[in-house]
């Protein structure tokens, strides 16, 4: 009884789970819809902004966030055309400064467009 019953709270963690990362990524996918896809195409291509598919989807959090929260790129150096949404905050909703969270379902949306390169 005492495995049906770990058995059972192991399946339930995991669709929970798969469920919470599912939203992570719809959330993602709006927020770079509206604020990312014209310049970096709508599924990571490249544009007028860098490429993104295989590349910057899987930097480190922490430089990833850096070129969003402050234009520059994963060598730290200054982007001419990256916005720094940090100071001017998202064209939608517009004004607002992302959170880790909101970056975090970013990239994990853009992790959608292709495996690391």
């Amino acid at each position: 009884m005492r495995k049906l019953l770990i058995l059972t709270a192991s399946i339930s963690l995991m669709a929970f789970a798969q469920t919470s990362l599912a939203q992570d990524i719809a959330a993602g996918k709006t927020l770079y819809i509206d604020n990312c896809a014209m310049c970096h195409g709508a599924k990571g291509e490249g544009a007028v902004g860098k490429k993104l598919v295989g590349d910057a989807a899987y930097w480190d959090f922490a430089v990833f966030k850096r070129t969003v929260m402050e234009g520059l790129d994963d060598e730290g150096k200054q982007m001419k055309i990256m916005p720094v949404f940090g100071k001017a905050g998202y064209y939608k909703p517009k004004g607002g400064i992302a959170t880790d969270a909101e970056l975090q379902d970013i990239q994990a949306y853009t992790k959608t467009f292709g495996p690391a390169e």
